[in-house]
């Protein structure tokens, strides 16, 4: 199977969605000649004949051919692509960052947008749109189009809000565009595609992913650090258990704060996301940032391929990502050499005492993050106050001030140079730093040489150099070393 933009072995495509096998949710769709409609690998209508299947990498590609998305399996909740990381395929990284950045706003169609897109990635607009069309074969509006109808589509059938806040939501300027468009394109007026939907939650969201997916071991993760009064892991009679949290989003109107909540459907590939009504003008982004957090677009037969002969056991098991780059910089600086119930004991301090208050419908959810401009408004005394060392308060107000002045700590292109800035600033070293871009940049072969349980798991604690060896013996598991030191940590836990 050829990843992301890769040609496809259509060989390949039919004994995957023959086999209905949920590994390639996400990695390809296929378009179906008798019917015009274009389905997930998943689908569980009857497999149609291999010489009426086309197949596409995305859903715009589908769309663009003239398919109709399939109202049963529902190609709006596939997973997405998790990027395929080249130093030296540089218009493949430019063409994935610019879909990242996209997909997670709402409104901004038009010309105007495009160039502000190309600036803020150091390309003329010309130059975006002739990689898009050489890495997607669609133009810029028409992708943009297909993920406005299929967040329409989502929003129809997952819940019950209103038609024109559906419109409104999805990216359309007025209810009569929104008619307009998705009887063009999907020969369907709204309200048919409501009908089909069985039953629905005003404030639920479904997001799928690729197993193998070990649940017990991210929830783990979550429970361990979750900071009372900003994270919450409750466990039901059921035996399910669901994760909340208060969520702070930098928005062109400032932060933007509300909660969420995430319960995991193993049997079915999900996740069911619920937001506070604050969130909900800025659905993109937080869908996006739940699917980092959770790593849901990850392909584990990608790294599996590389990390099994080490890790046989190790499986399903995702890197958990972060909720807001500066949340987690602030709390590794804390975790410096502390134990984790440390780290998480001056986490609480830090958001009780400088953090906004937030309502909730949860007496365990009280405060936000403190935000950048909350932390350099707070005096050394303050932070002396929740036990910080002037070490560490310095090494706030830094990583602060310099993401305040624009150090982006989201996934991304140039990695190798942001970390680099991160150890220029005082208190961050080179731990600190890799673990801030295997979590918060979502880089997938970050490795903490100097970590002391991989040194330790490694044996190569009595070397000379402990950290050279590590990386050396690492090697061999690049580009998915992210995902091998988090096979390393739970080795250790176990």
């Amino acid at each position: 199977m050829a990843p992301n933009d890769l040609p496809l072995n259509p060989s390949a495509c039919y004994q995957a969605l023959s086999a209905r096998d949920a590994r390639f949710d996400g990695l390809f769709f296929f378009g179906v000649q008798s019917t015009g409609i274009y389905c997930r690998p998943v689908c569980k209508a009857r497999t149609p004949l291999a010489r009426n299947c086309h197949f596409f990498t995305h859903p715009a590609q589908a769309e663009g051919a003239g398919f109709r998305p399939c109202l049963r399996c529902r190609p709006e909740l596939a997973p997405g692509q998790a990027w395929r990381w080249s130093t030296q395929d540089a218009s493949h990284m430019l063409a994935h960052q610019a879909l990242a950045w996209m997909d997670q706003r709402t409104t901004h169609d038009g010309p105007w947008a495009l160039q502000a897109l190309a600036a803020r990635l150091g390309v003329s607009d010309r130059h975006l749109r002739r990689i898009w069309h050489t890495h997607l074969g669609v133009t810029p509006s028409q992708y943009r189009q297909t993920q406005r109808l299929l967040r329409a589509k989502q929003l129809l059938m997952d819940t019950r809000l209103p038609m024109a806040r559906v419109a409104l939501l999805s990216g359309f300027s007025s209810t009569r565009q929104f008619n307009r468009a998705f009887a063009l394109h999907y020969q369907l007026n709204p309200t048919q595609c409501r009908a089909s939907a069985s039953s629905a939650d005003t404030t639920r969201i479904r997001l799928s992913y690729r197993p193998p997916f070990d649940h017990p071991a991210m929830l783990a993760f979550w429970r361990q650090r979750a900071v009372p009064g900003l994270e919450w892991c409750e466990a039901h009679a059921s035996g399910e258990e669901t994760f909340s949290r208060i969520l702070t989003l930098e928005t062109p109107a400032g932060p933007c704060q509300g909660w969420l909540r995430l319960q995991l459907d193993a049997p079915r590939h999900e996740v069911g996301v619920q937001i506070s009504d604050s969130f909900w003008p800025h659905l993109p982004a937080v869908l996006t940032r739940v699917r980092w957090a959770l790593d849901l677009d990850a392909d584990p037969s990608a790294m599996e391929a590389v990390l099994q002969a080490d890790f046989p056991q190790g499986g399903g098991i995702r890197v958990p990502g972060a909720w807001n780059g500066f949340e987690l910089a602030v709390r590794a600086v804390l975790g410096q050499q502390v134990s984790v119930a440390a780290a998480r004991t001056y986490a609480q301090r830090l958001v009780h005492t400088l953090g906004t208050p937030v309502t909730t419908p949860w007496a365990e959810l009280t405060h936000a993050f403190p935000t950048p401009a909350q932390v350099l408004a707070a005096s050394p005394d303050q932070l002396g106050a929740l036990g910080i060392v002037k070490q560490r308060q310095k090494a706030l107000q830094a990583l602060a001030q310099a993401v305040s002045a624009g150090l982006d700590l989201n996934p991304g292109a140039h990695v190798a140079e942001r970390v680099q800035a991160l150890m220029a600033l005082p208190g961050i070293g080179a731990w600190t730093a890799q673990y801030i871009a295997m979590r918060a940049m979502r880089w997938p072969d970050a490795f903490p040489a100097g970590d002391l349980v991989v040194q330790q798991r490694l044996g190569v604690r009595a070397a000379p150099n402990p950290a050279r060896a590590a990386s050396e013996w690492a090697q061999r598991w690049q580009p998915w070393r992210s995902y091998a030191v988090l096979r390393l940590w739970q080795t250790q836990e176990t």
